[in-house]
């Protein structure tokens, strides 16, 4: 989906997705993939253990309550440690944006 719009504090995510339920508006988005380090080795992986959606609150947009649908991604390292992403939008285990 080629979306031209600039959604606050959502730059260099791929949104998937945007619907309108009700009152609501919620969009969906990824973060490309890239490689990351492990908080327990240090060593930098890009195998991927699993994805899980996250609902994080967005601020109002066009008068509209909005909700981000996020597919969250967890490593997972040849040490044994699986550990999330991190993102510049939202912090680990937080359920509202940060901007």
């Amino acid at each position: 989906m080629n979306n031209n719009m600039n959604i606050p504090a959502l730059k260099d995510v791929i949104i998937e997705k945007i619907e309108k339920v009700g009152e609501r508006t919620g969009i969906y988005v990824t973060v490309p993939r890239k490689p990351h380090p492990c908080p327990t080795c240090g060593m930098t992986t890009e195998k991927i253990h699993d994805y899980r959606m996250q609902k994080v609150k967005h601020l109002k947009w066009f008068e509209q309550l909005t909700v981000l649908f996020y597919k969250h991604c967890r490593y997972a390292c040849d040490c044994g440690k699986r550990f999330s992403e991190s993102t510049p939008f939202v912090d680990m285990y937080q359920r509202f944006m940060k901007e």
